[in-house]
């Protein structure tokens, strides 16, 4: 029998209203002050924000929350793959674009 694993893709485009809004820290301290809107909001992605930030958008599994496996970074947008695994995406069903890209230049 297969195993099927709950496996979840969210691309936040930055530089957008919701990209620039004020994200407070878990444990309060100022640390990321001085670094652009774009690492503030990957920072808080990996610090366990998206259930805060994206309430409509947090999925669990046996009431487990999905591990946020891997954080890509594009030019004008954050890609998140969460899952109950690490699981390789496969290209052509992807969100990511840059792998759609990386598909073309193959071809």
């Amino acid at each position: 029998m297969k195993n099927i694993f709950t496996t979840q893709e969210i691309l936040l485009m930055t530089n957008t209203k919701f990209s620039a809004q004020e994200l407070s820290e878990k444990n309060g301290l100022p640390e990321n002050a001085g670094l652009p809107q774009k690492q503030k909001l990957a920072e808080a992605c990996w610090n366990g924000m998206l259930k805060e930030m994206l309430p409509e958008l947090y999925i669990t599994k046996n009431n487990k929350p999905l591990t946020l496996w891997e954080l890509g970074q594009g030019r004008n947008m954050l890609y998140l793959q969460l899952g109950e695994v690490d699981s390789i995406q496969d290209v052509f069903f992807t969100l990511n674009p840059y792998a759609l890209n990386e598909t073309y230049c193959i071809n």
